[in-house]
């Protein structure tokens, strides 16, 4: 059975607050239109660790010196918000994305006053607070990414986040650009506690076959961080048995098909309709983990983030599938 790909907008625009402002290209200065033209590839950001003076390296192989800590700072993509409210005080940050305020999806809801600006990727928006430093991903909308760097804002940029080795990574680099390594260590050894403590406590269960399932149909499969939840969380993700890698979306025969013993879902404000329509739908009454009570709710702003929260979707993941591992 071949699955269809997946309206990736759906959550990821949540995550990215990603634009497509080709139409602020025109207003710029030519300088800024030219690197529009023969741009070399995106690359993450780069930065060593200690103290300042240090050099940035950013998407396009441009460098930076950082003087400084940097004291205004612009965040693109809900991600990287969450780790400012963690690492830096609010006065040090001049934007964030729009969705940082989105009660579905954000972990730092209330982090940052009003007065600070939200952001949806336009450059000229961004331009215009004077930034000494751009928080973007690698789902960012690579024209007003170019435009960002042409313009001569140190940009730090991280396109890795299928697993929890890319996390840390993204929190320490971040913490290295930021000034911020204390705090960010501290976050990062956090997380591999987590993990350690985790993989003792479900050292010999017996494996949950177990499905990611985002109503109407998306779920996630190998090379994901989603995947790896659910691995280290006690279970085997049945729909690595269709192949599927990264994102995907099935129906509700396959669903029954799979024969998942549990199924995780992410509870968000604003799918409470989807749910509702599953309970109308004579298929999912089939589906072995609903015949047995094993639906289980996680909040989406735990398990659909790219930041050190994603260690909260994983706990609460693994308590769900493997009680008695916590007694």
């Amino acid at each position: 059975m071949t699955e269809r790909a997946p309206d990736r907008g759906r959550r990821l625009a949540l995550a990215a607050c990603v634009g497509a402002p080709l139409a602020a290209a025109a207003a710029l200065s030519g300088r800024v239109r030219s690197a529009l033209v023969g741009a070399r590839g995106l690359t993450d950001s780069a930065a060593p660790p200690g103290g300042f003076p240090k050099t940035l390296r950013g998407p396009a192989g441009d460098e930076h010196r950082l003087a400084a800590v940097p004291r205004r700072i612009a965040s693109t993509y809900l991600g990287a918000d969450e780790l400012l409210a963690a690492l830096v005080p609010s006065d040090r940050v001049v934007g964030v994305s729009a969705y940082a305020d989105d009660p579905s999806t954000s972990n730092c809801r209330g982090a940052f006053p009003s007065g600070i600006a939200r952001l949806r990727t336009d450059p000229e928006t961004i331009i215009a607070l004077a930034p000494d430093l751009v928080c973007v991903a690698g789902f960012t909308a690579s024209d007003a990414l170019r435009l960002l760097i042409a313009a001569g804002l140190p940009v730090v940029r991280w396109s890795r986040f299928d697993s929890f080795a890319d996390v840390t990574a993204a929190i320490r680099l971040l913490g290295a650009v930021l000034g911020a390594e204390a705090k960010a260590d501290e976050l990062a050894r956090g997380i591999d506690a987590l993990l350690g403590d985790l993989e003792r406590r479900l050292a010999g269960v017996r494996p949950v076959r177990v499905l990611y399932y985002d109503p109407p149909g998306y779920t996630l499969g190998r090379a994901t961080l989603i995947g790896e939840i659910l691995a280290r969380a006690g279970g085997v993700n049945v729909v690595d048995e269709f192949g599927i890698v990264g994102p995907g979306q099935i129906g509700m025969e396959t669903v029954l098909a799979l024969e998942p013993e549990a199924i995780v879902m992410p509870n968000y404000v604003d799918n409470t309709t989807a749910l509702q329509a599953l309970g109308r739908d004579a298929i999912w009454h089939k589906v072995p983990a609903v015949r047995a009570g094993r639906v289980h709710e996680v909040p989406g702003a735990w398990i659909a983030t790219v930041s050190h929260h994603a260690a909260q979707g994983l706990a609460r993941v693994a308590r769900v599938l493997h009680p008695e591992a916590f007694l």
